[in-house]
């Protein structure tokens, strides 16, 4: 297992005598997650694998899960469940157990209904949501650190959005996060969803307002936290 890239799961597989692998949901810098089924009670759950190399001596799993502990009244995080180990080759894996949440990711969500970028009203409202879901996080002075499409479950769409942040403290190359960054990273978002570059001239002034052409001097002046973002929302024309 030394230095290896993927663990490459094959579906069917039984995890530490109480899992089966139903299939792969993603890979990032720190491992991987699966769908796997409990056996005893066929209740689904996602369980991230950490690579070893990025978790020595299980610092990286003992922070993720106390951070997810801390944040567990966090309506807007998916809700920790259990630690638990596998060994792969004379190496022992851990992985974290959470609820398995059915939906789009927020990328997914765009790609097929928007692909050429949001209109700007429905845009701002899938924004707001993802504001008040971040808001949660920053009142207990914390952070999420990895704020992107990929990290965004929506599982329901109507007059407003119900989502779930996942991947809460991603270590991107053993540097933390911070409040200011996820802010950055909510611009980015809106940004994104209006369709980029093609389509920010055409922008009306309140998302200009808010992505700021992103650059980050300026973000930092307006918005140091999402509760800022969510009451200039509140207190600003959609138009």
């Amino acid at each position: 297992m030394k230095n290896k890239t993927s663990f490459n799961f094959e579906k069917g597989r039984i995890v530490s005598s109480k899992y089966e692998i139903i299939n792969k949901l993603g890979q990032g810098w720190e491992g991987e997650v699966y769908l796997v089924k409990e056996i005893d009670t066929h209740i689904e759950r996602a369980a991230k694998f950490f690579y070893p190399e990025r978790n020595p001596k299980n610092k990286t799993v003992k922070a993720y899960a106390k951070k997810l502990h801390k944040l567990r009244a966090c309506n807007s995080l998916i809700k920790y469940i259990a630690k638990d180990t596998l060994e792969i080759n004379d190496e022992v894996i851990t992985y974290l157990l959470s609820d398995f949440v059915e939906g789009y990711t927020f990328d997914t969500y765009i790609n097929s209904w928007h692909p050429e970028g949001m209109p700007f009203y429905q845009a701002l409202h899938l924004f707001y949501s993802v504001v008040k879901a971040l808001e949660e996080i920053h009142i207990n002075k914390e952070w999420h650190g990895d704020v992107h499409s990929d990290n965004i479950i929506i599982q329901k769409s109507s007059l407003s959005y119900d989502l779930k942040l996942v991947d809460v403290f991603h270590l991107a190359h053993g540097e933390k996060g911070s409040i200011q960054q996820d802010v950055y990273d909510l611009c980015y978002l809106l940004y994104d969803s209006i369709g980029g570059k093609l389509n920010y001239k055409s922008q009306p002034k309140i998302v200009k307002d808010i992505c700021c052409g992103l650059k980050k001097t300026l973000i930092k002046k307006k918005f140091r936290n999402a509760t800022q973002i969510r009451v200039f929302l509140e207190n600003s024309t959609w138009e």
